[in-house]
């Protein structure tokens, strides 16, 4: 497996989509994976959003990753706006911060 620089908000955003999503459902156990959902969180909002409200370190699509490398502070795709959407809506909906 290649390793590949830097982060990448999409992917990460759908993991805390997901996640977010298990424990608001009951599927995983809250003081296990709900630290899990900060950090990620967290992690996408110092990093990947601009002061403006602009996402970045967003991958474009291609057929495998290193296609659309490198991926900087100033790459965005419209889907991955979209899973950060949804991950914000997963984290608000936990309603515990």
């Amino acid at each position: 497996m290649k390793e590949l620089p830097g982060p990448e908000t999409s992917g990460t955003a759908f993991f805390t989509y997901g996640t977010a999503y298990a424990l608001r459902a009951g599927l995983v156990p809250r003081d296990r994976y709900r630290p899990v959902v900060a950090r990620a969180w967290n992690a996408m909002v110092a990093t990947a959003v601009h002061p403006d409200g602009f996402l970045g370190h967003v991958q474009n699509v291609g057929d495998r990753p290193e296609s659309s490398q490198p991926v900087t502070y100033g790459s965005t795709v419209d889907f991955g706006v979209g899973a950060f959407l949804l991950a914000g809506t997963e984290v608000v909906a936990l309603g515990d911060g």
